[in-house]
């Protein structure tokens, strides 16, 4: 018994210095982290409402301790609104709590994000809903307020993207390239040409990236 129990201990001691080892490797080597899948590419119904749904389902916790739903969306499209519209009804039905939106989060008042009820969707610029880089909205608007949140960027995209040489080699994704490494490596999985598809992304703690395919140009 004795002898087992030394046998166990000298394998986790072995390891934990293999597993040390490598997390140095990887820090000194600076390995390029990559985004997370959350929801695998899948087929969007025609009115869309299976995107709002799969999105709601999947960040349920994330949704339910948000108080602020930063929505990187603007300019909106009919695709947009549409996808928008059917989020703010299951989130109702599945937190029995109806969704407040500010269509232009940025050109709000102090008074009119503070006096905002949870949940409130911000709606901002696609490219101002993230924390890839320093985000002064959130910094000097939203921290002060002591309140959760959680980044929602919408990203159109074609099957035919491909992601830029000098990006394999970007240490901390910045969103140009964020975007074209994460439709390189679910490409093989966009197996019909006829249907366009969606799929979920994470990177950081607050950062979503809903990948919505567009139909290429003939």
């Amino acid at each position: 018994m004795v002898r087992d129990m030394k046998t166990i201990s000298l394998l986790l001691g072995f390891c934990i210095v293999v597993i040390s080892a490598c997390m140095i490797y990887l820090v000194r080597s600076g390995i390029s982290l990559r985004s997370a899948p959350l929801i695998r590419p899948s087929v969007m119904s025609a009115d869309r409402h299976n995107v709002a749904k799969g999105l709601v389902t999947r960040l349920f916790p994330e949704l339910q301790n948000a108080h602020y739903i930063l929505w990187g969306v603007l300019p909106e499209n009919e695709e947009s609104q549409k996808v928008l519209s059917f989020f703010a009804e299951e989130y109702d039905q599945t937190f029995k709590t109806p969704v407040h939106i500010l269509r232009n989060a940025e050109a709000a008042s102090d008074e009119e994000l503070k006096s905002c009820e949870k949940p409130c969707v911000l709606m901002l610029e696609r490219t101002r809903a993230n924390e890839l880089t320093a985000n002064e909205f959130i910094e000097k608007r939203l921290r002060p307020l002591n309140r959760d949140h959680i980044n929602i960027t919408w990203v159109p995209f074609t099957a035919a993207t491909e992601a830029p040489p000098q990006c394999e080699h970007e240490k901390r994704l910045t969103l140009d390239c964020l975007v074209p490494l994460s439709v390189q490596e679910v490409q093989k999985k966009l197996k019909d040409p006829q249907q366009l598809y969606f799929f979920l992304r994470k990177y950081n703690e607050r950062d979503y990236f809903l990948f919505i395919q567009q139909p290429l140009m003939k």
